[in-house]
């Protein structure tokens, strides 16, 4: 009975470890329920309201209609070999340095951020930057490259 109430204590410290290493990377990321009162904390904006989610026949529309800058959140890469025509390509890893592209756009313009498609979520996080920086319109086009490119929309790539 000794090992098995020396494994219970064991295990059950190690979840309590665990469970505080989690509240720690949480807060420090600013993440779940962290979210909020931490950006409070340091005066950032609170009631900013996360971007859209757009289908393709609402990107299309506003691809039509030349209502939208598209962003492209994928690396340099893949957006040579096609991206949506017209688009710019914001990687979201270089971010810090690649977000110059947009100094002359202004911070009320429609921009759709889009990115490989369903499996990638760089469009989501590419947004929430993009908010951050006081992008005010921002949507996502979650069905992304892949939905674009298989509907026949128009694309191209860049040499």
């Amino acid at each position: 009975m000794t090992r098995f109430s020396q494994a219970l204590r064991e295990g059950g410290l190690l979840i309590v470890i665990a469970a505080a290493l989690g509240f720690i990377y949480t807060a420090a990321t600013e993440k779940g329920m962290f979210a909020r009162g931490t950006r409070a904390a340091h005066g950032s904006r609170t009631d900013m309201a996360a971007p859209a989610m757009i289908s393709r026949t609402e990107a299309q529309a506003l691809f039509d209609s030349s209502k939208a800058l598209f962003i492209d959140a994928r690396h340099d890469f893949d957006y040579k070999l096609g991206h949506i025509k017209g688009a710019i390509n914001v990687p979201l890893k270089d971010f810090d340095t690649a977000k110059s592209a947009l100094n002359s756009v202004p911070k009320n313009r429609l921009i759709v951020s889009y990115c490989d498609g369903a499996e990638c979520n760089s469009s989501i996080e590419l947004s929430v930057k993009l908010m951050k920086e006081g992008y005010t319109n921002v949507r996502i086009f979650f069905g992304g490259w892949r939905e674009w490119r298989d509907a026949g929309l128009p694309v191209e790539s860049t040499p």
